[in-house]
This record gives C-alpha cells, structure tokens and sequence, in this order.
C-alpha cells in the first residue's frame, strides 16, 4: 500500500473536522513511517488515492474527508463550478481612457490575470480552455456536473457574429466530450462558418448538453449598454446566455464624458431594463476613483445605483480605477492630469456604502485581478474586500448583500436555529416590478435559497415581431447555495437538492398568477432544462414556460 493511501486510510479512520486538525493529522500520520525521505503528500494525490479505495471497498465514503482534500474548495461553495474562458483579441468600439492595450489580449486585459493567462496560454481556444479548467477542477477534487461558463473579453457584441456563435459551441462541445468514454463526434466547422450551419450545430450540442456529464447551467456574456439592442439581446439568448455583465462604470454624464465613454446614464437604465424584460441577471460593473470623481461623488453614485428604479442590479462588481501603462489614463497621469485619491478614501467609502446594499444584491468583486507590477497609480490592496469586512466587524456596522450571507460564507456555528423561513421583498424597477423570495433563518443573517421573479409592465410588451416580444413574467434566477452538490444525490449538511428551489418555483407561480399573469418563463441555462421539466415547464423560443391555471 502506497504512502498517501495509508494516509487516506488514516484519515478516513480518525476525520478531521478543521483544517488544523488535518495537517496535524498528515504530521502524525508521518511521524509513525520514521522514514524522514517521506514528504507530506499533496491534496491531490490524496484524493486520488481515496477515490481508488473507495472504488475497492477498503474504505466508506466520507464527505468531510472529501471537502478536507478539495483545493480551494471555495469555487464550489456558491453551488455551481465557475470556468471562465477568454476571447480572443479584437477591436473594441470604445475608447475609454483606463482601458490597457496589450496586443496580446482582448482590449482591458492584461496577459498576467489568472484566467487570461490560461488563456494565452492555450491560443483562446474556446474548446481546450473549457476542457482544461473542467480537468484541473477534477483533479483537484471538485464535481463539475453544473458548470457556469463566464466568458470574457470586453464587449462580446463587438465580435464577428459567427465568431460569436463559433466560441460558444465549441465552449458546448467540450463540456460535452470531456471525460466521456463514448464521446460524441467532433465538430468542423470553424469561426468563419456560415451562420446558418454554426446555429444548427449549436443547438444540437446544447440538446446534447442536457443529458450531459458536464451540464452548463448557467452563460455569463459581458458588453457595453450601447451595445444591448432587440437583436443582440436574442442572439445571446439563443446562444444560451442567462447574465450579462454590463460595463456601467458610472452614472454620472459629466464624467462618463470625461472618460470617453461612449453612452450616457439614460443609455445604461435603457440597457439595464430592456436585460431584465428578457429575463436575464444583471451584473454591473462600478468603478470609482474615476477622472472627474471624489469619494463623496462615488458614494452617491453607489448608492444611486439602487434607489433608483432604471438600475437596481442583481450582482455588482466594483473595480477601482487603476492607472495602467499603454493606457491614456497613463499619459494624464504622467502629465499630472490625474490622480487617484487616496487608497484610505476608498476604503472608507466602501464602508460607508456596503450597508446601502439591499438584501437582494450580490457583491460578486470587490477587487479586480490586475497584478500590482501593473499599477501605476490606484488601489493595491488585492485583499480589499476581508480587509473592509474587518474593520466593519470592528465599527460594528454590517453588509446584508447576498455574498456575506450565503450559507457557505457564513460562520454558522453561533446561530442556534437554521430552520429556513420564507421572505418575500418587493420592488419597483423601470419596465418591471421584481419579487425577491428567499428561504434564510429567522434573523435573516443566513441564505439557504433564493427566486428572482419578474413581473414585466404591460404596456411596454412588443407585438410588432411575436418571436421577439418578452415574456409577462420570468423567473430570471433560481439558486440554491452549498457545497455543490452532484445531480441526483443529496448530501448530510448541504442545502442543494432537499426540495427548496421546487418550494420557490411554486410561490413563484403562485405570485405571477395573482397578479393576473398566466404564463411564467424561466431564463434557463441549457443544463437545467430536464429540472424544470419535471415541474411542468415546457422548452418555447430558448426559454423554459409554463401556462399556469386561472
């Protein structure tokens, strides 16, 4: 028996329960082979092995043994496996002045960001850069079987069109084939193909997908507000996105000018319900420390962003203004035209405006990762986010967005009853009134699920193209946090699969047809499709509907 499978078997004997007690495990373990030539296995030679005892009955399935030899168990712990692939580079309609120019890479990246150096390094092949990260995951000892595939690159809408519909099926292809011993054949077409053929062939993978090992359950496009139109917005959908991340940066005109921009306030609220009233999540990007701004300036900008009904976003990333070389904002910069204010200012103003976020929104970043040698000038605090929800601990002021309470984030050791309670919260949006219904404890300090509902305003519906006129009423998320958990399975201590998202879908259905709609949408990522089946949904123009009863 090899070393790291006595390990395992160690283990598997005496669990440990905190990380501590693991690497205290592993050094007994070790101290009992005397043999000092023996190095502490790593994690994932440790799973290997007990995947291989476990497949020969030597030892019994332990699931606090397995999230202990998971690497960054933290990707799954949302629900779902984030793989993020990159474009390649390509021309971008903007010319905003923060934006780096590497020729390397699609327009605002840099060549040394995790995910685009992956990139780089694989020639932005949509197929090995799906097929690679679903591997690594694997091997690292997290079930990928609901993948949420985030694509990035600045503006998608930019791209050739059948480049477009190209990168997505083979993204579709390879979360398909790998790790299928019978796999489905290999597709030819390239991104110069007809758009005719390329639709055809994607459809088919994404039929295919529903069934498949690797189910992509969700599709993350990020663009521009000027460049959400009817058309486009059917295009991503066909293509099977569910969440736009959309460039906002500010909502100020004078600065959104300054900055050369390209669109202006009214624009990005247009953007921002024409996404919704298709029933799509909506990701803003916000950055402050822009030309132009102060942190008094930035905080109401934040804050605006949700007491005004043309924005209140899903999610929000906020991404402080970086001075970076082979940018203009460079040149200003070395000109003595700009300069950021202080690190300190950023930091109390984030404090100040984490508490303005509603329960309803997730801060998905609060950095990004632009690596420090980069950084002419702006934030280097690559910690930002623990380093503010330290000194608020300490102020003794909280956030209530979505990420500091989900289950998997949140220390539940001090709270007595985790019995799930409903909640329902109303509000008014521009096109649309929304429905947040969440199942937390009693004091709300912890999710378990949550529903977005849309009840899209009447008189705004399109009739001139029926196949391109929304829906009255989506479900535009359903989600259900914890450890992710494999489909078909449950899990002691996990709160995937033990029937809350069904209990959210019927007081969804409930709600739509109180308020006299009779037929709900789902924005359904192509791998969840047999889910809603079961609970009546039918496939209709990209989206899973039901008719409900009068």
């Amino acid at each position: 028996m090899s070393i790291t499978e006595k390990v395992v078997k160690y283990l598997s004997i005496n669990p440990p329960v905190t990380a501590a007690d693991f690497s205290e495990s592993l050094r007994k373990m070790l101290r009992q082979e005397k043999n000092p030539a023996i190095s502490i296995p790593n994690k994932r030679d440790l799973l290997k092995s007990y995947h291989k005892l476990i497949k020969t009955n030597k030892i019994k399935k332990s699931v606090q043994l397995e999230k202990m030899l998971r690497r960054r168990a933290v990707r799954t712990l949302s629900g779902v496996t984030i793989v993020t692939s990159l474009v390649k580079p390509y021309p971008c309609p903007g010319k905003c002045v923060y934006c780096p120019l590497d020729a390397r890479m699609p327009k605002s990246y840099l060549s040394d960001e995790p995910a685009a150096a992956r990139a780089l390094s694989l020639e932005f092949s949509p197929y090995d850069q799906m097929a690679k990260r679903i591997e690594a995951l694997e091997n690292n000892g997290h079930p990928t079987d609901k993948v949420e595939l985030i694509i990035k690159g600045g503006t998608w809408n930019s791209y050739p069109l059948p480049y477009q519909y190209w990168f997505i099926l083979k993204s579709f292809e390879a979360a398909n084939r790998t790790g299928q011993k019978n796999k489905t054949r290999a597709t030819k077409l390239h991104e110069n193909s007809s758009i005719k053929k390329l639709r055809a062939e994607l459809l088919k993978q994404q039929k295919l997908n529903e069934k498949s090992k690797h189910r992509i359950i969700g599709l993350t496009l990020e663009t521009r507000p000027d460049s959400v139109n009817l058309r486009s917005v059917w295009q991503m959908r066909e293509m099977g996105c569910t969440r736009i991340e959309l460039g906002i940066q500010h909502t100020h005109d004078d600065i959104l000018k300054l900055i050369k921009r390209g669109h202006d306030n009214a624009r990005s609220k247009w953007a921002t319900e024409m996404l919704k009233n298709y029933g799509y999540k909506t990701d803003f990007h916000l950055m402050p420390q822009l030309p132009g701004a102060t942190p008094e300036t930035d905080l109401s900008m934040m804050i605006d962003v949700f007491t005004d009904p043309g924005f209140r976003p899903d999610m929000i990333k906020v991404y402080p203004c970086s001075v970076i070389k082979n940018s203009e904002l460079y040149d200003w910069f070395k000109a003595g035209k700009y300069r950021a204010y202080p690190t300190e200012d950023l930091l109390t103003m984030l404090k100040k405006f984490k508490p303005h976020v509603p329960r309803y929104c997730r801060i998905s970043r609060l950095i990004r990762d632009i690596p420090g040698q980069y950084i002419e000038n702006g934030n280097t605090v690559t910690n930002l986010r623990q380093v503010i929800q330290e000194q608020m601990k300490k102020e003794g002021t909280k956030c209530v967005c979505l990420r500091c309470r989900e289950i998997s984030h949140v220390d539940i050791t001090n709270i007595k009853d985790l019995t799930p309670h409903l909640f329902v919260d109303e509000y008014a949006t521009q096109g649309g009134t929304e429905y947040f219904l969440s199942f937390e404890d009693k004091d709300r300090l912890v999710v378990f699920g949550f529903c977005r509902l849309r009840i899209v305003d009447k008189n705004i519906i399109a009739k001139k193209d029926k196949k391109l006129a929304p829906f009255p009423a989506y479900i535009r998320e359903l989600h259900t946090y914890g450890q992710l958990v494999k489909i078909g399975t449950q899990e002691k201590g996990h709160s995937q699969h033990t029937g809350l998202g069904k209990k959210l879908i019927k007081l969804a259905e409930k709600i739509t047809a109180e308020q006299g709609v009779h037929k709900l949408a789902v924005i359904s990522g192509v791998g969840v499709r047999d889910y809603y089946r079961k609970s009546g949904y039918k496939l209709e123009n990209t989206y899973m509907v039901k008719r409900l009863k009068r």
